[in-house]
């Protein structure tokens, strides 16, 4: 293997490393789910008790579909 060849396989390698610990991170960390529900965006976000949307609504009264 020649040098260039070396650094490309490198590069490409060390950017699917990086791919699979972010994802690895997010999944641990609960900050992505598998798992499916009614309202992922409102169940899943951060504002859903000040948001003014239905779907918002219906999930913090425990009203999802």
């Amino acid at each position: 293997m020649n040098r260039k060849e070396f650094i490309k396989t490198s590069g490409r390698l060390l950017i699917l490393v990086g791919i699979a610990a972010s994802a690895g991170y997010l999944v641990v960390n609960h900050k992505v789910s598998a798992s499916c529900s009614v309202s992922p965006t409102c169940k899943n976000c951060g504002k859903a008790t000040n948001c003014v949307n239905p779907e918002a609504k219906e999930v913090r009264d425990g009203k999802e579909k």
